[in-house]
């Protein structure tokens, strides 16, 4: 029904183009600048399906040109025969499911015959599209910093170095992708926010503190990866399973002692009591790290030590009523996302198709409404688009 409807419009529109140009068909119109120059079988690949119709064609006076109105119209390359919506769609599935199976689910809906190569070119346009506009839109106002990396399949067993950075209103929750680039240096990732934000909440990876530690007021080192850290580094250590449970086990009581009375002197307002726990969570940080030191594990104690005031962070600032989360559970979960999709053993991605997949997902993923304001305004630009005015 749907590809009857669209076909009936495009052909009234089709008319009406021709009369504004050439006038009624059989009537004197001396003042036209155009006559009519026959038509020629077309065919159009729409969500909708594959609608067939006859294409007029009208002549100039004025340069013999041969033009084709509803073409001009709709921003449609001659050569073409998917319009932009079919492009959208085709690109924005294929940032949720591989490209066979999202060649098997556009033709099963649209009934319009695409091939994974053609959807992968879909993907590289939209995704450029987004990736622009992203960046010349300017940036949002956000509270909250994350940022994380990870990794996906390359080619020739190489692997991509995905650097991501989302910015979060505190007030409204609206998060926005900031930053993101593949195989490519976290400063160079920093470059594309040019904001300030109350705080950076972030993992312990070096490169990545440093890239956008300016960028932000404060440092969260999300205490979830903190005690991870300090697990890992006890069993490179070569300590006993038992062993390292038992030292996470303590770092874990003193950090989320220090969160529930965060959470509690929010509610009671008493900054006093909550500026003793910081103290007494400082000096616990201090005296488990020496303990460490004592036992030989210097490189777990050093970070403990050069951590501790990044962990706590969030309370320090409660006191001043501002709320900050421990840990970058948002941007983990993002990461997920970005898992489900690139990170299957099978696929290889090239640094730009990646970085393009990756724009499309991210974005709409983040921001759903923001994500479908690009979707019109790509669906409205016009490639190769000729303003043909009557006077």
């Amino acid at each position: 029904m749907n590809k009857t409807i669209l076909k009936a419009a495009i052909e009234k529109a089709q008319e009406q183009l021709i009369n504004e140009l050439c006038g009624r068909k059989y009537g004197r119109n001396r003042d036209a600048r155009f006559k009519r120059a026959g038509t020629t079988d077309r065919t159009l690949v729409t969500r909708h399906g594959t609608i067939e119709f006859k294409l007029a064609k009208v002549k100039s006076l004025e340069n013999e040109s041969i033009l084709r109105p509803l073409l001009l119209d709709i921003g449609l390359e001659p050569w073409k025969r998917i319009v932009n919506d079919l492009d959208f769609e085709c690109a924005e599935t294929a940032s949720i499911l591989t490209y066979r199976d999202s060649k098997t689910v556009i033709e099963n809906l649209t009934k319009a015959k695409v091939s994974k190569h053609r959807i992968h070119s879909y993907v590289q346009k939209v995704g450029a599209f987004i990736d622009k506009e992203r960046r010349e839109t300017g940036n949002e106002k956000v509270d909250l910093l994350y940022a994380d990396g990870t990794k996906a399949h390359g080619h020739n067993g190489k692997k991509n170095e995905i650097n991501v950075m989302v910015g979060e209103d505190a007030e409204t929750g609206e998060k926005h992708l900031l930053g993101l680039t593949v195989n490519r240096k976290w400063t160079e990732t920093a470059e594309q926010f040019n904001g300030k934000a109350e705080a950076l909440i972030s993992d312990a990876d070096r490169a990545l503190r440093h890239a956008l530690i300016d960028k932000a007021l404060n440092y969260q080192q999300c205490v979830r990866h903190s005690v991870g850290d300090v697990g890992y580094s006890l069993w490179k250590a070569g300590l006993p399973k038992q062993e390292r449970r038992e030292i996470r086990t303590k770092l874990k009581a003193i950090l989320n002692t220090l969160r529930n009375s965060t959470i509690k002197h929010l509610k009671d307002g008493d900054t006093g009591r909550l500026q003793w726990r910081i103290n007494k969570t400082l000096a616990d940080l201090k005296q488990l790290a020496k303990e460490l030191a004592e036992e030989g594990l210097t490189t777990t104690a050093k970070f403990i030590r050069n951590s501790a005031n990044y962990m706590i962070t969030f309370a320090r600032l409660a006191i001043k009523q501002v709320r900050i989360p421990c840990t970058n559970n948002l941007i983990e979960r993002l990461m997920g996302e970005i898992a489900k999709r690139v990170k299957n053993k099978w696929m290889h991605w090239s640094t730009t198709g990646l970085e393009n997949l990756l724009n499309i997902l991210l974005v709409r993923y983040c921001n759903k409404e923001h994500f479908n304001r690009l979707k019109q305004k790509y669906l409205k630009q016009k490639h190769t688009f000729i303003h043909i005015k009557v006077t």
